[in-house]
C-alpha cells in the first residue's frame, strides 16, 4: 500500500508538472497561459500541533455495604511549537484558475504532550491523585506537490491559495505515553507513514532583484494514508492534534523569468525610479 501510494503521488507530480510548460519568455505580472515565472526556493518556518479539548470518563461502583468509590480520568493535550524547513521549485502563469504549483522536500518536528490525570473518592472523601505528564517529538521527512490560484493585488504583492498531497515519513520518534482513558481510543501516535491532502495560504512581496519573500501557512484536511474517515488530525495518546505549518520562502526567479530585471538594468528600476513589471 504504502509503495502504491508513493507511485501515485509521484503520477500526480508528473502529470500536474507536464501542464505547465508553456512557452518560455512571459511573465507573471501580465495575463495569458504562455506567461511564467519559474525558480526555486526554501523556507524557514515551525510547526505547532493544535490541541483537541481534553477527554474525561467517570464511574462509580458501590459495593454491598453501601460504600462507593468514584473514578475520575482526564487526558488534557498541549500542544508545543517544533521547527520547519523545505527547499523545492515553483512554476507560475497567468491562467484563470490554477496558475500557481510548486513541489518540495520538507523537514517536520511535531511536538506536543498530555496531562494525565487519575482521582478517586472513596464515599466523598478524595483519595491521593496520580498525575504523568506525557510527551511526543517526532521528526518527519515530506515529499508534497502543491497546485492553487494565484491573485495580483498590485505588481509587488499577489496572494496565493490552494491544495497540496504531502507523503511523510516518521525519521525519528519520541515518545512519553500517558495511560489510556477507559472507553477511548489510546494510540501511541500515527502510522509511520502519512498521506494527506492539505490546505495553504501564502502572501508573495516581489523585491527589485529576482526574489520573492512569502509567508505561507498550512493544515492538512482530509487524511488518505491510513484513511480515518476524513478524520485530518494526528493521534497520540487519549487525544488528537491538528498539525499547523507556517514558514517564510525566500523564491528565488530564474533568469528566463519575465519578472526578472533586465541584465543590463540588474536592480529593476527605470529612470523613474518605478519598479520594472
Amino acid at each position: 500500500m504504502r509503495k502504491i501510494l508513493a507511485i501515485t503521488l509521484i503520477c500526480i507530480t508528473s502529470s500536474v508538472f507536464g501542464q505547465y510548460k508553456p512557452p518560455k519568455g512571459n511573465g507573471l505580472y501580465g495575463t495569458g497561459a504562455s506567461e511564467v515565472d519559474k525558480g526555486w526556493f526554501f523556507g524557514i518556518g515551525g510547526t505547532y500541533m493544535v490541541a483537541y479539548p481534553k477527554e474525561t470518563y467517570n464511574y462509580s461502583e458501590t459495593d454491598t455495604a453501601n460504600n462507593t468509590t468514584t473514578f475520575d480520568f482526564t487526558g488534557d493535550p498541549k500542544g508545543k511549537f517544533g521547527l520547519f524547513a523545505e527547499i523545492g521549485k515553483f512554476r507560475m502563469n497567468g491562467r484563470k484558475v490554477v496558475n500557481y504549483l510548486d513541489y518540495a522536500l520538507a523537514y517536520k518536528w511535531l511536538r506536543g504532550g498530555e496531562d494525565y490525570n487519575f482521582s478517586t473518592t472513596y464515599n466523598n472523601a478524595p483519595l491521593p491523585p496520580f498525575d504523568q505528564e506525557g510527551s511526543f517529538g517526532d521528526h518527519l521527512l515530506s515529499a508534497n506537490i502543491r497546485i492553487g490560484h494565484r491573485y495580483d493585488n498590485s505588481d509587488t504583492k499577489f496572494m496565493v491559495n490552494g491544495l497540496g498531497l504531502n507523503l511523510d515519513y516518521h525519521l525519528i520518534t519520541s515518545r512519553n505515553a500517558t495511560p489510556a482513558i477507559p472507553t477511548k481510543d489510546w494510540v501511541d501516535g500515527p502510522s509511520s507513514l502519512l498521506g494527506e491532502l492539505h490546505y495553504f495560504f501564502g502572501l508573495g512581496f516581489k523585491t527589485e532583484g529576482r526574489v520573492i519573500i512569502m509567508p505561507m501557512i498550512e493544515t492538512p484536511i482530509l487524511a488518505l494514508y491510513p484513511f480515518n474517515h476524513i478524520v485530518s488530525t494526528h493521534p497520540y495518546f487519549n487525544g488528537r492534534f491538528r498539525p499547523i505549518l507556517f514558514r517564510v520562502r525566500i523564491m528565488f526567479l530564474s533568469k528566463d523569468s519575465k519578472s526578472c530585471p533586465k541584465v543590463y538594468n540588474p536592480m529593476g528600476i527605470d529612470p523613474n525610479n518605478n519598479l520594472q513589471k
